[in-house]
């Protein structure tokens, strides 16, 4: 490929949309012109285009009394319902921008988002929220602020933002150890969803909303379906954990759309690999993609389309993409393709000039998905976001990834890891630099590393630490102390404290040598009178132990304490179902998390006759006697 191929032909993505409208103008249009169709359901609950229209014009004109408008930001921290997309929608009608906040997070985190983007307004619903301590903040509870609402006329209000104008605040995570917000302008969503080339939605679709909203998948979810009259289905969490859960929301509920993490994709794969057979467009991405996973799923019932997406928050969502139909014997990884519609690609090498085909360089991506930057942060936005000399646009820009790639056969991008220690994890884009930032200041540690290792098919994050004078933190220390200020996703499961760290050649840690850690830096294990001992409390604990690849558990360990995830933790249910026919729902795990009160819960159960013993085998039965007369 001659350099013209490279900076003109396989970039020539450019598509005619509406790059003059607005996110929240066009959602009008198509209310104007589908009113009694349905916008959005959550359960039971059914909500036409008219009546979103009519519900977020109502918040929309409470939010410009509050002063918000162009470039006002509004912190949003709800669960998924109808009042979640009402907000989001309604902060764009009064010309404001959003901030989605998983209510998940730690109150450290999620205060420090809505400092740092200056929200004046938080719209919550409860007791959400309650806790963060952030000046000049009003908090709107959209449950009290019922009566208030629909008081307000229902009437479309105009604002004056521009396509350029900012839409959304989302929060990704930093190396310098705080998170970094990416400002997303309208026109960037808008080319993510109308007038597209990797898939093309219409009123007849369904597209699942299974993502978290402070997760960038969730642009592509609600605005792909809205912008377009489609209907939007909120699939609740749990249910979209649990491959058979979400196998049977997508063949009940019609769903013809769906976006998954690589993660959960490959979760599916290996427990429902049919499970996406009814769909006509499955979109995964967000870490690299297992080529035996993709095959399971194609040779047991695929989709209609399958498609590799993939995209760094800063280019909205999506920047390219790659239908797969077939893996070759021997594939190592699936490609990430070329770039999506009105969106370019350039393999680069350190001076900006592009690399001949085949050779390994470096991602940067064009076009008018590029976002507007990096909030309040001018010097980490220079750096990232770079003039484009390869475009004759004025103002043009070009995001450096970070990713290493080639230009493969078939003219394709094969994804070869990152540049620095950027990972992603689970669908989530880790910065181990903010975690090593957040351990080094516990003060019993001197030194830390942080990487991704792969265990029992696994990936999980491990640190390593060189502590301080005095005795070394334990694990569990280690791990309560980032849970104040980091989320889950981000918190290691496992420590190991070393002495010293191993030296390469060159003077540097030797990461190659760090040893995998032993049961006693992964597990935070109870001693031994806290060893399990009913046949109830040694099922869970045996479960619980062959889901994190762990030699054993004590009665106290918390599973999400031992480093469990939400994927993990139907691996336990499923477990326990398969040993005692005992169908347990994933929601009971994160309710009674430790090995003692998970147990107790099974007892519970048991006690209460609530299994049919008619569809148990032989062994089933044998241990669910044992359960009901212990010892």
């Amino acid at each position: 490929m001659d350099p013209r191929e490279a900076l003109v032909d396989w970039n020539a993505t450019r598509t005619e949309f509406p790059r003059d409208a607005c996110v929240h103008s066009l959602f009008e249009s198509q209310a104007e012109r589908t009113p009694d169709a349905v916008a959005l359901t959550a359960g039971d609950v059914a909500v036409t285009y008219a009546e979103l229209e009519r519900r977020a014009n109502q918040l929309a004109r409470r939010l410009v009394g509050l002063g918000v408008g162009p470039e006002v930001r509004v912190g949003v921290c709800l669960e998924r319902t109808v009042d979640l997309v009402v907000a989001m929608l309604a902060t764009l009608k009064a010309g404001g921008a959003y901030v989605p906040l998983d209510p998940t997070h730690p109150e450290e985190r999620l205060a420090f988002m809505l400092a740092d983007s200056g929200a004046p307004i938080l719209l919550t619903h409860g007791t959400l929220g309650d806790g963060l301590k952030v000046p000049g903040l009003l908090p709107l509870d959209l449950d009290t602020e019922r009566p208030v609402l629909d008081a307000m006329s229902p009437e479309r209000m105009r604002s004056t933002v521009t396509p350029e104008g900012l839409a959304y605040i989302i929060y990704t995570s930093g190396s310098t150890g705080r998170p970094k917000g990416v400002a997303v302008h309208h026109r960037a969503i808008v080319r993510l969803v109308k007038e597209t080339d990797y898939v093309r939605l219409t009123p007849e679709d369904r597209v699942a909303q299974l993502s978290n909203t402070s997760f960038d998948a969730a642009t592509f979810e609600v605005w792909g379906a809205l912008l377009n009259g489609a209907r939007l289905v909120l699939v609740p969490r749990d249910t979209s954990l649990v491959p058979g859960e979400l196998a049977k929301a997508v063949r009940d509920g019609g769903l013809t759309t769906v976006f998954v993490t690589t993660a959960l994709f490959n979760h599916m794969a290996r427990e429902c690999p049919e499970g996406f057979g009814t769909a006509k467009h499955v979109l995964f991405g967000g870490e690299a993609s297992d080529p035996e996973a993709v095959r399971r799923v194609l040779e047991s019932g695929p989709p209609g389309r399958l498609l590799h997406v993939y995209g760094p928050t800063e280019t909205t969502t999506f920047a390219t993409w790659h239908r797969v139909e077939s893996v070759d014997a021997g594939a190592r990884s699936i490609p990430i393709g070329r770039p999506i519609a009105n969106t370019t690609g350039h393999v680069l090498d350190g001076d900006l000039r592009p690399v001949p085909r085949g050779e390994v360089g470096e991602l940067y991506l064009g076009g008018d998905g590029v976002a507007r930057g990096y909030h309040a942060r001018p010097d980490l936005t220079a750096e990232k976001f770079i003039p484009d000399p390869f475009s004759s646009v004025p103002g043009a820009r070009l995001y450096r990834t970070g990713d290493r790639v080639r230009l493969g056969p078939g003219e394709v991008l094969e994804f070869l890891g990152r540049v620095d220690h950027q990972v992603k994890l689970r669908g989530f884009r880790i910065e181990l630099g903010e975690i090593e930032t957040a351990l080094r200041s516990h003060p019993g540690v001197a030194e830390a590393v942080v990487l991704v290792r792969e265990e029992h098919g696994d990936r999980k994050l491990v640190a390593y630490l060189v502590a301080a004078q005095g005795p070394s933190p334990t694990p569990l220390a280690l791990r309560g102390y980032l849970a104040r200020t980091l989320p889950d996703y981000m918190l290691p499961a496992a420590f190991v404290t070393l002495p010293a760290w191993p030296l390469n050649a060159n003077g540097k840690v030797d990461r190659e040598a760090l040893p995998a850690p032993t049961g006693e830096h992964a597990a935070l294990i109870g001693d031994a009178g806290d060893a399990p001992s009913t046949p109830a409390q040694q099922l869970v604990a045996e479960s619980f132990a062959w889901a994190l690849g762990l030699p054993t558990v004590g009665l106290s360990d918390d599973f999400f304490t031992l480093g469990g995830s939400s994927l993990q933790a139907t691996r336990v249910v499923a477990r326990i179902h398969e040993r005692l026919g005992l169908r347990l729902h994933v929601a009971a795990l994160f309710e009674h998390p430790s090995v003692r009160e998970l147990a107790d819960h099974v007892q519970r159960v048991v006690d209460a006759a609530q299994v049919d013993v008619s569809a148990l085998t032989d062994a089933q039965v044998d241990l669910l006697l044992s359960v009901l007369r212990p010892g």
